[in-house]
């Protein structure tokens, strides 16, 4: 297998070691789910054990260890100089593992945990370089206590534009009684009040809508525990369509064998409770369903992504029947990571408090004090009050939330931008760097 980084990758590399250089000893490094954190460790790993320093590669999810060690060879990467294992694993083999120069931290959001800073201060000499899609913590801690600087990767919208991410299409209705939601010690909602808030699910709903928008497609399904997720299982396989269970006291080999089958295609619905949220990769897994409320942005964005893997000519569909979108907004919406966390870093968006409006035309969702669609035109007037969800009605398409220009650039796809012009308004509206009109340009043989 070769592997061939991508722009965005190198960058990524070339600031990490820029960072370094400049005397920084831990570094997190951001960038979004399904955007190929492994091969670019892989590269950092490979060049490691090219000059003969001990790598520790520490991940927290027992289906991630094989994944990253299958990616770390076809890379090249001295696997005799190079140990992969869980942190529950490392923790307990301190003693006995070669004193690494360099450790690579997987999902490094949970680095703050006390098992994560047991490694590292017994490993002092060793510089730790975390990746993650989101570096933050539940709580709104940022990563500041363990890390000394934060590189940023790509945007989102940018990845899905230039074919790097899969576009994607999100429905969803309020299914659950958001006052019954009760949060625990750890700051998301409790197991008890989630099974009270989701009462009122019908699973014969669940499966009439998947039906209409995403029927025989590759599903991943996240439940809120396992008594959920069996019968969520259950009621799939009674409707006709493939589905497994599993979850985190699912012994080890049914887990593979389960995973194994989904990859392979000879189950199309994987249901769970808390897995599959981070690192597995899936590329051809096409379609998400949230039935588990949280207030974890780092869950959500890994949850709701999982099917955002690109392949050539897919759009994604993530099924949101618990509404987390109001809590978050969408997949792509930005967020201003820092490593001092707070508000700034845990952007949200509450439906609650901003008034929004579906087209009757097209189902985009926007904010009600526009009078216009921005994606289809129509004209509305703004009422004084929006009319509620009802529980009965079917699940409608959820549209990101533009910034509205009258000449409607945005409305467009990079593909069909065809003039410098074109190309220059699109990158102001989207807020990019100057180099990306002059290298769209070359691509498209304009200059």
């Amino acid at each position: 297998m070769t592997f061939v980084l991508r722009d965005y990758q190198n960058k990524l590399i070339s600031d990490l070691k820029h960072s370094m250089v400049s005397g920084n000893h831990n570094v997190v490094v951001q960038s979004p789910a399904g955007s190929g954190k492994t091969v670019t460790m892989a590269a950092i790993a490979k060049s490691a054990t090219d000059k003969h320093n001990n790598v520790l590669f520490i991940v927290h999810r027992r289906e991630i260890v094989e994944q990253v060690k299958q990616t770390f060879k076809a890379y090249g990467v001295d696997m005799t100089l190079c140990y992969v294992g869980m942190v529950q694993t490392v923790t307990r083999r301190l003693e006995k593992l070669d004193k690494p120069q360099l450790i690579l931290v997987d999902e490094c959001h949970h680095a703050l945990a006390k098992s994560y800073t047991r490694i590292f201060d017994y490993f002092k000499q060793a510089n730790v370089v975390g990746f993650t899609a989101t570096p933050i913590r539940l709580s709104g801690q940022g990563l500041s206590k363990v890390f000394d600087d934060l590189i940023l990767g790509p945007q989102i919208d940018w990845l899905i534009d230039n074919n790097f991410l899969a576009p994607y299409e999100y429905y969803s209705v309020k299914l659950i009684d958001d006052k019954k939601l009760k949060k625990n010690s750890t700051g998301d909602f409790s197991s008890k009040s989630m099974d009270s808030a989701s009462k009122n699910i019908i699973y014969g709903d669940v499966i009439k809508t998947y039906k209409r928008v995403a029927s025989n497609t590759k599903t991943i399904i996240y439940t809120h525990n396992v008594e959920s997720s069996i019968k969520v299982a259950k009621e799939f396989n009674d409707a006709g369509f493939k589905a497994l269970q599993v979850d985190g006291k699912t012994p080890k080999d049914k887990r593979k064998q389960v995973m194994d089958d989904f990859r392979n295609g000879k189950v199309t619905i994987l249901v769970n409770a808390e897995l599959y949220g981070e690192g597995v990769d899936v590329p051809d897994c096409q379609t998400v369903i949230m039935l588990r409320p949280t207030e974890s942005l780092s869950l959500f964005i890994q949850q709701s992504m999982r099917c955002m893997r690109y392949r050539p000519n897919k759009t994604a569909t993530i099924i949101d029947h618990v509404a987390n979108y109001t809590r978050f907004g969408l997949p792509d919406s930005e967020h201003k990571w820092n490593l001092e966390g707070g508000k700034k870093s845990k952007k949200k968006a509450n439906t609650d408090s901003i008034s929004i409006r579906q087209c009757s035309k097209c189902f985009g969702v926007f904010r009600a004090n526009l009078k216009i669609c921005p994606y289809c035109g129509a004209k509305y007037e703004v009422k004084e009050q929006e009319v509620e969800v009802k529980k009965d009605v079917e699940l409608q398409e959820i549209k990101k939330v533009m910034k509205y220009n009258t000449d409607y650039i945005l409305t467009k796809k990079v593909s069909e931008l065809n003039t410098m012009a074109e190309l220059k308004a699109y990158q102001k509206a989207k807020n990019y760097k100057n180099g990306w009109t002059y290298y769209q340009a070359k691509l498209k043989g304009i200059i």
